[in-house]
């Protein structure tokens, strides 16, 4: 039972929109907040002073607000609750939950669980960080799951949050300006399993960190690469062969299959079930996506990738490259790019720095690989088009948050293949040397 009166939206985005619907329905008197977009009247605050947080018993805020905000140090510190979206949309889910968490390929593993389910007779819908958000599952009836993204921003203010099968892919530095430290990042994600109990199962990557952090959770452990690992040319789970390498079509992204296959194994699914579901999987957008050849020139869209360890495992999968112009760039997350740079494969023979960390990043690759400085990406794609050869590959994986110049990575990667498509038309090669057509 739902058990608070007066309740604070803070931040009105999907999220914001999503708790209001519900809270409408369940008559709950609510108000709301959001300091980017000024809103004021009626249910609307457009100011959030101390007197007027006291008045609600419950604060429910999206992914973009940070524990760390001010308001909300203050509401907890006189003993009002806040939770995040995802511990809202819990509490309206009747269904079992399968969460996918990881520094790295959430999105794909989600969305792929969704499909093999749904392609075996299962009715499942991917609903969190993916898209819409966890409390949207309202609309849906009668699911058998609930797959949802889980990002480290929405474990932030969880408390009751339990998944049935809990999946954590990887961790690496990542969001370290909002959670101050890379220990306070992996305790979050290892947050996921924190009401985990012995009817629940906790997938996980055989990385040292993820493993110390689960010492102590209650929830059955699946380890990647370990109980559930390729063996002499087979996929197996709990010593049971799956399926073969070669029955299947991609293995670009073998810890992600890995994962795949232990979440499904676990619920009962068939090799044959599990190997078609993933073989009839189309991959997601800006996700080292190839877009097109022109002048015999590569282009992959790898947008997604907002962190040095995103990019670092984007460049080794192009090793059918010689030669890779690596577009990096973006708004800078305070992440590591010594690191990033000294781990780039031999291939990546030139960089093109763009954006707002361009300086930093030139600054720590210049003197190892050959870099280019430009203000945006429309000036790093046209600069990268007027150096890179024939038979090389142009690769934008950012290493960066795409928000200095766009809403966001998916928006960043569009952008990207658009340049691409009118490249294309026009041949690049009718390009002056300020990336301006002839």
């Amino acid at each position: 039972m739902f058990k608070y009166k007066n309740v604070l939206i803070y931040g009105y985005s999907a999220s914001g929109k999503a708790v209001e619907r519900v809270l409408i329905n369940m008559e709950v008197n609510y108000k709301i907040y959001d300091d980017k977009m000024g809103l004021g009247g009626g249910k609307y605050l457009f100011k959030l002073k101390k007197e007027e947080i006291k008045k609600f018993d419950l604060i429910v805020i999206s992914p973009a607000v940070s524990i760390f905000n001010k308001h909300i140090v203050f509401a907890e510190s006189v003993g009002i609750r806040v939770i995040s979206e995802l511990e809202f949309g819990f509490l309206m889910c009747p269904y079992p939950i399968i969460a996918v968490t990881g520094t790295n390929g959430k999105t794909t593993v989600t969305k792929l669980i969704e499909h093999v389910l749904n392609c075996s007779g299962y009715s499942a819908k991917a609903l969190g960080n993916v898209g819409e958000p966890l409390t949207k599952v309202v609309n849906y009836k009668k699911l058998d799951f609930v797959v949802t993204e889980v990002s480290s921003f929405q474990l932030e203010a969880t408390y009751k949050f339990k998944p049935y099968i809990g999946v954590l892919l990887n961790i690496d530095a990542d969001h370290i300006d909002r959670h101050k430290t890379f220990n306070n990042y992996v305790n979050l994600k290892a947050s996921l399993f924190k009401n985990c109990n012995s009817e629940c199962f906790a997938v996980l990557n055989n990385q040292k960190e993820i493993l110390d952090s689960l010492n102590s959770t209650l929830a059955k452990k699946v380890v990647l690469n370990k109980d559930c690992a390729v063996i002499n040319g087979q996929v197996v789970f709990d010593g049971e062969p799956v399926f073969g390498i070669d029955d299947f079509e991609d293995f670009t992204y073998l810890d992600n299959i890995l994962a795949v296959v232990a979440v499904l194994k676990i619920i009962g699914l068939k090799n044959e079930e599990i190997l078609m579901g993933i073989n009839t999987f189309k991959g997601l957008e800006h996700r080292l996506e190839f877009v097109d050849k022109i002048n015999n020139v590569s282009f992959y869209d790898d947008s997604k990738a907002t962190n040095p360890h995103a990019t670092i495992g984007a460049t080794k999968k192009l090793n059918k490259f010689n030669h890779i112009t690596l577009l990096l760039g973006g708004k800078d997350k305070n992440l590591d790019f010594e690191n990033l740079i000294n781990n780039l494969p031999n291939n990546v023979t030139k960089i093109i720095a763009f954006g707002e960390a361009r300086k930093k990043i030139a600054k720590h690759a210049k003197n190892k690989i050959e870099t280019s400085v430009e203000p945006n990406l429309k000036s790093a794609v046209f600069k990268a088009v007027k150096t890179t050869k024939s038979g090389d590959a142009i690769l934008l994986s950012p290493a960066c948050a795409s928000f200095d110049e766009f809403e966001n990575y998916a928006k960043r990667g569009e952008y990207f293949k658009n340049l691409v498509a009118e490249l294309k038309v026009l041949n690049y090669t009718t390009l002056n040397s300020s990336g301006e057509v002839c």
